[in-house]
């Protein structure tokens, strides 16, 4: 078995700055100002050519931990929004809220951080991390107006929710309205 040569070590810059003069002016191509040297520029590496640290491909797509990441987040931040669709019962409201109120928060921590890394990184972001973003702060903000209405009107929502229970009639459900919004408009002019 013949043993590996190494490879070739490129000319040195400096003696190929005061070698002779380049053979692509005498075949007719525009020459440098006075005083400067036509250099051909050679092709540098794929790797030379993108940013320093980078570990995107060339195609731009994002870490595959980025990605499963800002996943996670877009699934929770739905999953914050459409938990407020549960609300039906209102004694157990305050539960829900306040659990798509953590599941929202969670949402926005895991799209910033997966936005974050995917900068530090220098890789492309990652699909659907501004989307989660979006979507977990409506949540919360929903979630967040509707635990302030349980704060300061919970005994009111309690008490109409349990008139509602027992209205088996349409005028026994519109007396129960217009009791409950007597209470709260009552209650707001205090």
């Amino acid at each position: 078995m013949a043993p590996l040569l190494p490879p070739p070590q490129p000319p040195d810059q400096s003696t190929a700055e005061t070698s002779a003069p380049e053979p692509t002016a005498a075949l007719g191509a525009p020459h440098a100002p006075h005083g400067e040297q036509h250099r051909p520029q050679q092709p540098q590496p794929a790797s030379a050519q993108r940013l320093p640290g980078a570990k995107a491909s060339l195609a731009g797509q994002a870490d595959p931990a980025h990605q499963q990441r800002a996943v996670a987040a877009l699934f929770l931040a739905l999953l914050s929004l459409f938990g407020l669709l549960g609300l039906s019962n209102l004694q157990r409201g305050i539960y829900i809220v306040t659990f798509t109120v953590m599941v929202g928060v969670l949402a926005i921590w895991l799209a910033a951080t997966a936005i974050t890394r995917a900068r530090r990184s220098g890789t492309a972001g990652p699909r659907g991390s501004v989307t989660a973003l979006v979507i977990g702060g409506v949540g919360v903000l929903i979630s967040t107006l509707l635990i302030t209405g349980f704060a300061l009107f919970g005994k009111q929502a309690a008490a109409y929710s349990r008139c509602l229970s027992g209205a088996n009639t349409i005028t026994a459900q519109q007396a129960c309205q217009s009791q409950f919004s007597r209470v709260i408009q009552g209650a707001s002019t205090r």
